[in-house]
């Protein structure tokens, strides 16, 4: 946080933002850390309330799915009776957002093979190409294998 930030910040919003972004507790010190820069001392009890009441938000189930499949991270700020479940729900959603991701990097790195066979003149390298795209292809088709199994567990979990 900027010295002026730490000046005029109201604790119990700056706590929802974090809460509402499942941002760890450790995050209140790395801001009492710039503010002290600023001689500055956050209200710590706003900003935990604000934090707790973001968190209540955040830590719905429905939304540990939706975390996964936009590729963001979990810190493990639940409250114990539902992180096991959040997790699993979160991880589900993770598995084929990382499926996709795989996939589209193989589909690019199988375009930029098919590029270069098509300019290559010398057969020892059409050949070595072709192996890569090959393997490329066996990559791609694991991942597409991957992708299915966990939008199928996905729909099975909805």
């Amino acid at each position: 946080m900027s010295a002026d930030e730490c000046k005029y910040a109201r604790w119990n919003e700056v706590g929802l933002r974090d809460g509402l972004a499942g941002e760890p507790l450790s995050t209140l010190n790395a801001r009492t850390q710039d503010c002290a820069e600023a001689r500055v001392t956050p209200d710590s009890r706003a900003y935990l309330q604000g934090r707790d009441q973001g968190l209540q938000s955040y830590c719905r189930l429905d939304n540990a799915v939706q975390l996964g499949l936009n590729g963001k991270s979990y810190q493990g700020v639940c409250p114990a009776p539902i992180d096991l479940e959040f997790r699993r729900r979160f991880s589900l959603g993770r598995e084929v957002y990382d499926a996709r991701q795989q996939i589209n990097q193989r589909e690019r790195r199988r375009d930029e093979l098919e590029r270069r066979l098509k300019a290559s003149n010398k057969d020892e390298d059409r050949r070595k190409i072709r192996d890569e795209l090959e393997d490329e292809d066996r990559k791609t088709r694991r991942a597409r294998d991957r992708l299915r199994d966990a939008e199928w567990q996905l729909d099975r979990l909805r």
